[in-house]
């Protein structure tokens, strides 16, 4: 046995991209990569590779390994072979090889190393996110139909080479982006408004249509292309459009799909052939073979940010990634990307970031120059305002009259949508004898009604059923504001003989037909209309811009563009209240203007993403510890620590504090590296054991990080 545990941990060097040996000969030391999530374990360990295992054991294959003692496996990816270990005692050998399919490629092993590695978190995380559960049974018939594939190669290869002429010889802008991506350009381009019919008869947004024909030409360059989106709504169009452009073999990466299903896509992306790849935020770490091109959708989207640890952004891994590809470049604002790629590795990764409207994140790349911002300005449907003079309750009914008069004449040639802040009936309950804001008694979260006369709490779910008022003792709840619900039952009584839909959370609808329809829609739940619609109101404006978010302007110009981008050509998009900064910025198409103004106020006041930022909680103590690592060290400084409110939707015990370190790109690696210090100092067990507790990740005060939380700010 080597050291403390069974398996000799490897030293710093173990861990070195330009080290790693992708050849296939086993050597003497397999160093490897526990599948663990505690962060003391972090590095690769030394094993020996015994002789019965050495003429089938390849880098990327899952192995188990005894750990800790001889009789307790772990499980772990061979990372490389070495010929000698640092370590000087006896190492304990491999026990079994888990899949015969190497399924940790050097590449995304780089990948999860640097993206954890900035996010001060783990690889092993990463790595759950980027392989998926082993299905045995997908596994057999996918090596089974590698056996005798030969004829499918070929008629793939004819496929693409038939596209290749025929994009070609069209010459359009996507083939010529495709040519600029291939080339390892990062582009950003702002998305023309309206909605394309594919030859099929379906229609799809037109930002799908372009983004599925820059794919395809990337793809018929014989490279793989990784495309990137939110939700499923937006993956279901570009597969729509790829479909109907001519893609064949389309690999998707969603979390609607079984295990099954996400194994064998998996393994498709594994082959040594070009692939289009198409999957939500996880797709960016999938495997591809000769990667030429990550497109990302609309990443200022929320979605696109991982919940789990370590929290990255998919934006944040494309750029990695395509750092990696380009032979370890350094990144937008001189900070180190680890790792350069081999000497011998020419592929280059383009990046293309397409939205209708930018974030503050990809704008501040373009004021860089580190992304090329398109030059021709875009498409836009014909936005205007109603009266801005009137007060939000100074009409009747649920909409002015102005807005009124652009439902109806847009009923009268098909279908109108409608875009309101909240979903449910009625989003706030007030106490109906004091008016105060009615509270969760189980976790202190608002109050509102879902259905009519059903109130519950909107954090916890819990029903209100006994509420009692905290400031009078009173118990009658009353309905404040409107959700959709609420307007489609007024919009029934406005606007009678007309139909009326719902789309939100719990009413999902991905398209409408072209008949005349009212549809009422939440803020990201807008279906598809055949032909486009010929009106799109936009309501709350107030409401969500009193959103107490840092990013609530940027994220109501990309709700606002959105929507507008619905319309049919000939139609228009009405703000039908609201005022100030943002909404004149979006009614006039100055958004890139308010967007620059904006980063000069973050980057004055030491907001991100003018700066990066990381959130340090825990115990009083255990935070303490963390934040003097970084002590000293310039361009770095913190707020806090303050006390974390106990209780709430996260429950969080009573006496945690956190603080918020504020840090300039140029320090990245070393904040991160110095707070990782902490956090696994901490999770090993030293701080507790001079307090007297037993070690373990358990513990209430438990150091915890979090690198680049766009909440960070909220109230």
């Amino acid at each position: 046995m080597g050291g403390p545990e069974v398996g000799a941990t490897s030293g710093p060097e173990a861990g070195s991209a330009d080290e790693e040996k992708t050849t296939e000969v086993a050597g003497p030391v397999a160093r490897v990569l526990l599948d663990s999530s505690l962060p003391q374990l972090d590095h690769l360990f030394d094993y020996a590779v015994p002789a019965d295992l050495a003429g089938s054991l390849r880098v990327g294959q899952r192995v188990r390994v005894p750990f800790r003692s001889r009789d307790r496996k772990s499980f772990g990816y061979v990372v490389e072979f070495a010929e000698r270990s640092t370590f000087g005692g006896e190492l304990s050998p491999i026990a079994d090889i888990v899949t015969p399919i190497p399924v940790l490629t050097p590449e995304v092993y780089r990948l999860a190393r640097a993206v954890a590695d900035r996010a001060g978190g783990s690889a092993g995380d990463i790595l759950r996110l980027a392989i998926p559960t082993r299905q045995v049974r997908v596994e057999k018939q996918h090596l089974a139909a590698a056996a005798d594939g030969r004829e499918n190669e070929e008629r793939e290869d004819r496929e693409r080479r038939s596209l290749a002429d025929a994009m070609s010889a069209e010459a359009s802008s996507e083939w010529e982006i495709a040519g600029e991506l291939v080339a390892g350009a990062r582009l950003a381009h702002t998305a023309s408004h309206g909605p394309e019919r594919l030859h099929t008869g379906e229609w799809v947004g037109g930002w799908a249509a372009q983004l599925a024909r820059v794919a395809l030409s990337v793809h018929a360059r014989d490279r793989s292309v990784i495309l990137v989106a939110p939700d499923y709504r937006d993956l279901d169009q570009l597969r729509d459009a790829l479909t109907a452009l001519g893609a064949a073999e389309l690999v998707r990466v969603d979390s609607r799909q079984s295990n099954a299903e996400r194994y064998a896509g998996f393994l498709r992306a594994l082959d040594e052939r070009p692939r289009i790849i198409l999957g939500n935020r996880s797709a960016v770490y999938a495997p591809a073979h000769r990667l030429g091109a990550i497109l990302v959708w609309d990443d200022g989207d929320p979605v696109l940010a991982e919940p789990l640890s370590p929290y990255a952004h998919a934006r944040d891994a494309a750029l990695v990634r395509a750092a990696l590809g380009s032979a370890g470049e350094r990144d937008e604002a001189g900070e180190q990307e680890p790792a350069s790629a081999p000497d011998d590795r020419i592929d280059r990764i383009g990046l293309l970031f397409a939205a209708h409207a930018r974030s503050a994140e990809v704008q501040r790349l373009a004021d860089l120059g580190y992304v090329r911002a398109q030059q021709n300005p875009p498409r836009r449907t014909r936005i205007v305002h109603a009266d801005a003079a009137l007060a939000p309750d100074a009409f009747a009914g649920r909409v002015p009259e102005f807005a009124a008069r652009t439902i109806r004449e847009g009923l009268r040639r098909g279908p109108v949508l409608v875009q309101v802040a909240t979903p449910g009936y009625a989003p706030i309950a007030v106490c109906g004898d004091c008016g105060d804001l009615a509270r969760c008694r189980a976790c202190g979260g608002p109050i509102g009604f879902r259905v009519i006369g059903r109130a519950s709490c909107r954090w916890c779910g819990e029903y209100a059923g006994e509420w009692r008022c905290g400031t009078c003792d009173g118990q009658r709840l009353e309905e404040r504001g409107m959700g959709s619900g609420r307007t489609v039952e007024q919009f029934e009584r406005q606007f009678e003989g007309s139909r009326v839909l719902l789309s939100d959370g719990e009413h999902p609808r991905e398209r409408v037909d072209a008949r005349s329809a009212l549809v009422v829609a939440t803020r990201g739940a807008e279906p598809i209309a055949a032909g486009g619609y010929r009106a799109v109101v936009l309501l709350d404006a107030e409401r969500l811009l009193g959103l107490e978010t840092l990013r609530a302007s940027e994220d109501c110009l990309r709700w606002w563009e959105n929507a507008a981008a619905l319309a049919a050509p000939d139609g228009r998009c009405l703000m039908a209240s609201g005022g100030g900064p943002v909404v004149h910025a979006f009614v006039t198409g100055r958004e890139e203007e308010w967007l620059r103004g904006e980063l000069r106020d973050r980057h004055a006041l030491r907001y991100p993403p003018a700066v990066r930022v990381a959130s340090v909680s825990g115990g009083p103590d255990e935070v303490d510890r963390a934040l003097r690592t970084i002590e000293g060290l310039p361009g770095v400084d913190h707020l806090g620590p303050t006390p974390l409110p106990a209780g709430g939707a996260a429950k969080t015990p009573p006496g945690l504090v956190r603080a918020i370190v504020r840090f300039e790109y140029g320090q990245g690696v070393e904040v991160a590296k110095r707070l990782r210090g902490a956090l696994v100092a901490d999770a090993a067990g030293s701080s507790s054991r001079t307090r007297g507790r037993a070690p373990g990740r358990a513990r209430p005060e438990a150091l915890r990080l979090r690198f680049d939380d766009r909440g960070v700010f909220d109230g």
